[in-house]
């Protein structure tokens, strides 16, 4: 008789795909995981990862509501929720999600990065900026979170801490040529020109696609 193989296993063969890149095989065991235990929460949320990367992102968003339905404790499927209408441009709906997961978490990275995006993206640049704030300080080496809260200190008007953000995200990423090129607009809107012209350089020689703005 073949010995019945248990939802972990199932579910062990599917991180192994993920690892991979084979989201579709790896989808398979997942549902072969879930299958065998319904309540199977790392199964579940392994599953919506795979969806997520396929783009498969409403199908993504029920797995992950199996996640929280299951274990409502768990804050990083809140967030995945909530990554999930941000990918959807659901901007709103993903906010709620954002807020849950760190009320659960209150230094959930991601979750304090993704609720700037989503504020950012509604142009609610002011109410992004704490969350920004927050996002840094909880990883003051993330180019991304430095340069994306230079962006809201741009909208904002605020251009010397603008600048610094910039520079600090240059520094972690020397070849994010997107913020080589927002500290050159920083920089031209400061009434430093020379200054501006070498960071447009810098944008230009890493990603040629960028083009100085015309005087």
């Amino acid at each position: 008789m073949k010995e019945k193989v248990s939802a972990q296993e199932w579910n062990k063969k599917g991180i192994a795909l993920t690892a991979l890149g084979e989201y579709e095989k790896a989808l398979d065991f997942y549902d072969k995981a879930v299958e065998a235990d319904p309540q199977f929460a790392s199964a579940w949320h392994n599953r919506g990862i795979a969806l997520s990367k396929l783009g498969r992102y409403e199908e993504a968003l029920d797995a992950f509501i199996r996640v929280t339905g299951i274990n409502p404790a768990d804050a990083s499927a809140w967030f995945n929720k909530g990554d999930i209408l941000s990918k959807l441009k659901r901007y709103k709906e993903a906010l709620d999600f954002y807020d849950t997961a760190l009320e659960l978490n209150p230094r959930h990275f991601a979750s304090w990065y993704g609720k700037a995006m989503a504020l950012k993206e509604l142009k609610r640049y002011g109410d992004s900026l704490p969350a920004f704030n927050k996002a840094v300080a909880l990883r003051p080496n993330d180019a991304a979170a430095c340069h994306n809260r230079g962006a809201a200190l741009t909208m904002l008007r605020r251009y010397d801490e603008a600048l610094e953000a910039f520079t600090v995200a240059v520094k972690l990423d020397p070849k994010d040529a997107a913020a080589w090129y927002n500290k050159g607009v920083i920089l031209d809107r400061m009434g430093k020109p020379k200054d501006a012209d070498k960071a447009f350089a810098e944008a230009i020689r890493i990603n040629p696609r960028f083009v100085r703005p015309k005087k």
